[in-house]
């Protein structure tokens, strides 16, 4: 009995560590999805004043990071950045933003690549989610075994 014991409690902890390797997964698609939001939000924001910068996109940049309660790598976000790719000019002399020249700074973000970045981190979160609940009715299901 002893045996059966230590394989359930080594099981039981092999699914938490499951649980909180897709909850790290999670964390941080949540945060792609808040970036992917903004800029998303912010495609329009030009300058306030003639030729003031427009808003610049911002990215998020991940790292496996090893995690020693856990003894294995998780993702995290290394740090959120602006992407420094030129801005989108538009001749527009009427606009409040617009330089001598006419022409206005638009945003660097494009909204195609947002929307897709957005999807892949739903999807992802949503698959991360999926390991969160198999884990928790695997333990419940556990749980009941024993009982009987």
């Amino acid at each position: 009995m002893v045996a059966v014991s230590g394989a359930i409690q080594t099981f039981a902890d092999n699914l938490k560590q499951a649980v909180e390797i897709a909850a790290h997964g999670s964390k941080f698609q949540a945060e792609r999805l808040k970036i992917a939001a903004e800029n998303l939000a912010n495609q329009d924001s030009t300058g306030a004043t003639p030729g003031a910068d427009a808003y610049r996109r911002k990215v998020i940049f991940p790292e496996n990071k090893y995690d020693k309660k856990l003894r294995t790598n998780v993702i995290r976000t290394k740090k959120v950045d602006v992407d420094n790719s030129e801005f989108i000019v538009k001749y527009d002399p009427y606009h409040p933003a617009a330089n001598e020249e006419g022409l206005v700074k638009y945003p660097n973000v494009t909204r195609e690549i947002e929307r897709a970045d957005a999807s892949e981190a739903q999807r992802s979160y949503e698959a991360n989610l999926s390991v969160i609940e198999v884990s928790n009715s695997l333990m419940q299901k556990t749980v009941e075994a024993i009982g009987r």
